[in-house]
């Protein structure tokens, strides 16, 4: 076999195999988009605010400990 013929043959399977890749991810997409078509009211649910960082004694030792 020739280099050339090899190298179009390579070309031909990676083409086809970003076709094929490309297609699965699309149809997973939209069958994850059928499935949240339902009323988002039903999904209520109450989650606690963050209270966002807080520096409490455990990490101001481990703070302590790490200077140089």
């Amino acid at each position: 076999m020739s280099s050339k013929s090899l190298r179009t043959g390579r070309r031909k399977f990676l083409k086809g195999a970003v076709v094929t890749g490309g297609g699965a991810v699309l149809a997973g997409i939209a069958a994850g988009s059928q499935a949240e078509l339902e009323p988002q009211e039903k999904q209520v649910e109450s989650k606690p605010e963050s209270q966002g960082y807080r520096e409490t004694a455990h990490v101001r030792e481990y703070y302590a400990k790490a200077r140089f």
